[in-house]
């Protein structure tokens, strides 16, 4: 099945490919947009980031989870708190880590307004596990219309690998 995916998609990127992302963030700032969470939704549409996103949420959450079994089972020990930094490193560190790797953070929200976001990051990772990103995606273009040539959107199959 053909999805929208950006013409400079990569699991490896180029620096061409991170002056595109660059560009593309200082182009396209959350002042042109009707809402910050309406901004975030649009930093986050390669699928590459997306995939790097949702599997440090998925992995973060199953080590917050151990972390919290350890703490009703054996109480506060070393292996618990070990566990949860593991899991805060997952959820939240690897998807900042993977900014600063595709666009040297120029995308990265700002971390006052983690909480406005925390719904959204959420939502995006979720749509990109169940395979239904591409159709919400379609509908987002139809209220900010220049996201297509922003991000050089292109129909084909997506692939980690090119």
């Amino acid at each position: 099945m053909n999805q929208l995916i950006p013409k400079y998609s990569r699991l490896f990127p180029s620096q061409s490919t991170r002056q595109f992302h660059l560009e593309r963030n200082n182009n396209y700032g959350p002042d042109k947009f009707h809402t910050y969470n309406d901004w975030f939704y649009f930093i986050h549409v390669d699928p590459v980031i997306r995939w790097w996103h949702a599997a440090g949420m998925v992995i973060g959450t199953l080590f917050y989870i151990f972390a919290a079994l350890d703490a009703w089972v054996f109480g506060f020990t070393f292996f618990m708190v070990f566990k949860f930094f593991l899991g805060m490193f997952f959820f939240y560190f690897l998807p900042l880590i993977s900014h600063f790797y595709y666009e040297g953070g120029s995308a990265k929200s700002s971390p006052d307004k983690f909480h406005s976001t925390l719904i959204p990051v959420i939502h995006i990772n979720l749509m990109t596990l169940t395979g239904r990103y591409d159709k919400w995606l379609r509908t987002y273009i139809e209220k900010y219309p220049f996201t297509q040539e922003a991000w050089e959107l292109e129909e084909k199959k997506f692939s980690l690998f090119r």
